[in-house]
């Protein structure tokens, strides 16, 4: 949970009270309204800082981090020479559209056009072909690879996207089971592969922000998370499968329904 750097959180009003939801949170877990809670508070503080999806853009507006596989990533990255802190405050819920909306696009192609078409039409720039399941889900993550300097958005993206591959290719020996897998998935099981998706990314990303508030106070951060989880699954799963029931996320509606779909979440707990 939270990569290897954390922010250092604002003292405003929202903030304190969201560090002060994750310490009640962190004395009770099993406490379900504490992590409501902590929910609401986290929202009300991403709000506030005005970097919360929507309240934001890339330096040009174009939003073309979400358009194109072969630049996912780059509308979380396009801050020109702002520090690591800087670019990690100012959005969250763009890497992880671009994120989604490329597996997604990726997942089309392979059932289109096979596995190898698929990579290829991937590869813009010309890296290694992926040999194995490992070697494709470092491809897939590498499309919107972080450096040193990269921001906290993405790098919630590409640890949520490297979760969710790792655990759909996990009973893959070879590229052909690969290719099997994704092509016989039917649509409740791309649906929840997008749930989960966005659950590890929220997750990600609020361990990014309260990294030191959570290593400091918790015993076990991996428990945290894991009950952050379980929560997030009882409260989204039933409601967010039944919305996807009436859309197709391969088509134009349906990468605007995920391109706005963390957005939507947190707005669950807005009061």
């Amino acid at each position: 949970m939270g990569t290897s750097q954390g922010l250092t959180l604002k003292t405003t009003p929202q903030w304190s009270s969201a560090k002060r939801a994750m310490t009640g949170l962190l004395n009770d877990l099993e406490n379900e309204a504490k992590l409501e809670n902590f929910m609401l508070k986290f929202y009300q503080a991403l709000g506030s800082d005005g970097i919360y999806r929507g309240t934001t853009a890339s330096s040009d507006g174009s939003g073309r981090g979400s358009r194109t596989r072969s630049s996912s990533g780059g509308g979380a990255t396009s801050h020109g020479s702002r520090s690591g802190r800087a670019k990690g405050r100012r959005s969250f819920g763009k890497a992880g559209a671009s994120a989604a909306t490329n597996l997604l696009g990726f997942f089309s192609d392979v059932r289109d056009n096979g596995l190898s078409q698929a990579i290829e039409l991937a590869n813009t720039t010309g890296v290694e072909i992926p040999q194995s399941p490992k070697d494709l889900i470092n491809f897939l993550c590498g499309l919107s690879s972080v450096d040193t300097d990269a921001d906290f958005d993405t790098e919630a993206a590409n640890a949520a996207q490297r979760k969710l591959l790792s655990e759909i290719f996990k009973s893959c020996e070879n590229m052909t089971d690969v290719e099997e897998i994704i092509k016989q998935a039917d649509k409740d099981t791309i649906d929840a592969w997008i749930i989960d998706f966005e659950v590890n990314y929220i997750i990600e990303y609020q361990g990014s922000l309260f990294q030191s508030h959570i290593f400091d106070k918790a015993q076990d951060p991996d428990k945290v998370a894991g009950q952050i989880r379980r929560w997030l699954h009882s409260k989204l799963d039933k409601r967010l499968s039944d919305e996807m029931k009436h859309i197709n996320l391969f088509t134009e509606e349906g990468k605007r329904y995920v391109e706005s779909l963390t957005a939507n979440i947190l707005q669950i707990w807005k009061q």
